[in-house]
């Protein structure tokens, strides 16, 4: 699987998503752009880097990217922090490209089908913007179809699932308010099982302090081929 995530995260468990195509997020406060002793930079902005966290955990980033985090009070104990620049023009992963996008992602391999994987992460969102276009925070990816099954989106002032393959009015794809998802430290569990035709999908996002559950969407069929 694949996240995308504009400010913080930390796998909890070795079996990780795959992160979307970020779009441009609002300017973060200049206290949070400073990095500390305790960080590490893995990425300046500057141009599109990579590296790997495990055998099971890569990332990619046009922004910033830190491991280590400078903010208190998060609740995360191993985390990586990163931005976006607020200017569309800049920290592109392409810019030679017809259609450049800001990218920051956190991606698992390709998973078999048939094969059963759960992945579990924390996660601060900050109370920036939102897209009208998209703005994938998580997508379960298909390499063979070309595009992500299912994603959690950041758009027109909602956090809200996205299903490409079956109808939301019928299987209920569910969203919250931007204000009830930011500036909280948030947990994400997934469990899916992968393949084109008898796949499965249960995603679960909870308040970490309070254990709310703010958001869960579970669905079946098609969870994609040479899928992340």
């Amino acid at each position: 699987m694949k996240f995308s995530f504009p400010l913080l995260c930390l796998p909890l468990l070795a079996s990780v998503v795959q992160p979307a195509a970020c779009a441009a997020v609002e300017s973060i406060p200049s206290n949070l752009l400073e990095p500390r002793s305790s960080q590490t930079q893995l990425s300046s902005g500057s141009a599109i880097t990579y590296g790997k966290i495990s055998n099971s955990l890569s990332w990619q980033a046009s922004g910033s990217l830190y491991h280590g985090c400078n903010l208190n009070g998060v609740g995360i104990s191993d985390c990586y922090q990163f931005t976006l620049s607020s200017d569309p023009t800049k920290n592109l992963e392409d810019y030679s490209s017809s259609s450049p996008r800001q990218r920051t992602e956190f991606l698992t391999p390709s998973a078999a089908a048939g094969t059963t994987h759960r992945y579990r992460w924390s996660y601060l969102y900050s109370p920036v913007g939102t897209s009208t276009h998209f703005f994938h925070l998580m997508q379960l990816f298909s390499r063979d179809d070309g595009g992500p099954i299912l994603t959690l989106d950041a758009i027109n002032g909602v956090i809200a699932i996205k299903d490409n393959y079956r109808d939301c009015s019928k299987t209920g794809c569910p969203s919250i308010p931007l204000s009830a998802f930011t500036d909280k430290t948030t947990i994400h569990d997934v469990t899916v099982t992968y393949g084109p035709t008898n796949g499965s999908f249960k995603y679960v996002v909870t308040d970490s302090a309070t254990s709310t559950v703010l958001l869960s969407y579970s669905a079946t069929g098609n969870m994609g081929g040479n899928a992340s």
